[in-house]
């Protein structure tokens, strides 16, 4: 074959080595021109072309291509001869189906670890193919085993070299559309330790880590906070988890529609049950990362919506009376002028997540308070002097409390009072209790 690509040359010798290059790239030409059609029986043979290479990195077959006799292997035994290694193991996995794909990234896996460039030998150098298509097959095949066996697919990912940030994003993936975390991340122990898993067998126990978190920034810009949330939990980066409860919770606070409210009482029940697990019955190993990360404002941020979404519950359930108590118990609201610049400023050391949703805050204390207002009014309108007074009593410390809460109001310039509804809403319902 080689002298059929060029008789004219004598191989002996530098010059002759070179001829000798130069014939089998000439030979590789013709045997990409001639294609697949030319080596594959043809009573049995789709449309395939080594063109597509794009294909065999998806590790996908056309439903109406038909798999060759061979499965592959009468042309790329020829591609392979000529050193066409890109052309023909890129044809294998896209003409051979899944076993195609299997044997294409074997052969690839091998030649990678053995120093082989995966690349087609040509006259004009191209180290595109060598760098890109072995990983894009084992990431194909991997991908394929996924489903059945999520180990077998890490497995693969780890044998190339050489491919630290391909191989971290591909076992990212790998996490976020399996979520089989337990079986490759391991789950966390009573002392707040992670068991080892899959993964601990390839990767030190810092980047597996690292691998969590990053997994779970992608599940965020993914729109996948509660996979984020497991992989957080997992990573040990408690600073981040709080972070990222504190912001579901505070969204789905005010739920006005029914797949607000199914999300807000997703995020209720997995920061109770965080809570339950990983914060309750002495345990420290939470509070002590966020106290190494200097973040343990974070903590008190989670216990106060946590509380605020109870208070919610009680306004909708109107639960007036506990709601207020549960208000007032937080201490977040003054409940005399001489408190108003301490509470104003302690206003302003609150969570971002927390300002922002304040106004809704400040318009269900006062309308707790109205509602508590009208019933002990009417509860006036038959009873005895002695109870009057006591009755009159109480009416005048709500007042209070109302006309406190609308100063309070003013100096805080909440987000969301500026247009003009909410404002106008509170002042209406202290107008009420006058």
């Amino acid at each position: 074959a080689l002298h059929l690509a060029d008789t004219s040359s004598s191989i002996g010798g530098e010059g002759g080595l070179q001829n000798v290059s130069r014939a089998v790239a000439r030979l590789g030409k013709l045997v990409n021109q001639w294609g697949p059609s030319y080596f594959e029986q043809q009573d049995d043979f789709g449309d395939v072309s080594a063109s597509s290479a794009v294909a065999a990195a998806a590790g996908v077959t056309s439903a109406s291509q038909k798999l060759p006799v061979s499965g592959g292997w009468a042309y790329t035994l020829p591609l392979l001869a000529s050193q066409q290694y890109a052309t023909a193991l890129a044809y294998l996995a896209e003409a051979g189906g899944a076993l195609g794909l299997l044997q294409a990234t074997h052969v690839g896996v091998v030649m990678d670890a053995a120093g082989l460039a995966v690349s087609d030998c040509s006259t004009v150098s191209d180290g595109a193919s060598s760098q890109t298509l072995v990983p894009m097959l084992v990431a194909s095949f991997s991908a394929s085993l996924q489903e059945l066996d999520a180990e077998a697919a890490l497995k693969y990912l780890v044998l190339l070299s050489g491919k630290g940030k391909f191989v971290k994003e591909q076992v990212e993936r790998l996490l976020l559309e399996t979520r089989q975390f337990e079986v490759l991340a391991g789950k966390l122990a009573s002392d707040g330790s992670r068991t080892k898993a899959a993964l601990d067998a390839y990767f030190s126990k810092s980047n597996v880590s690292s691998i969590l978190a990053d997994g779970a920034n992608v599940a965020i810009q993914s729109g996948k906070p509660a996979d984020a949330a497991e992989l957080l939990v997992l990573s040990g980066h408690f600073g981040a988890l709080f972070t990222l409860m504190n912001r579901e919770l505070a969204a789905y606070l005010v739920a006005s529609t029914q797949e607000e409210f199914t999300k807000r009482q997703f995020w209720f029940n997995a920061a109770s049950q965080f809570h339950a697990i990983h914060l309750a019955q002495g345990k420290m190993y939470v509070q002590n990362a966020l106290e190494s990360e200097g973040r343990m404002s974070l903590g008190n941020t989670f216990q106060l919506l946590m509380n605020l979404v109870v208070f919610f519950d009680r306004c909708r359930e109107k639960q007036w009376e506990a709601a207020w108590v549960l208000m007032n118990n937080l201490s977040l609201l003054p409940k005399n002028d001489s408190e108003m610049t301490v509470k104003v400023e302690a206003f302003f050391q609150l969570d971002n997540c927390v300002k922002q949703i304040f106004h809704h805050v400040v318009l269900a204390a006062m309308e707790a308070l109205c509602h508590l207002f009208r019933s002990l009014k009417q509860e006036g309108a038959s009873i005895s002097v002695q109870q009057q007074n006591t009755i009159d009593q109480r009416l005048d410390e709500l007042r209070t409390h109302a006309r406190l809460l609308v100063t309070f109001s003013r100096l805080l310039n909440l987000p969301g009072l500026g247009d003009g509804d909410t404002y106008v809403r509170i002042a209406q319902l202290e107008k009420n209790m006058m």
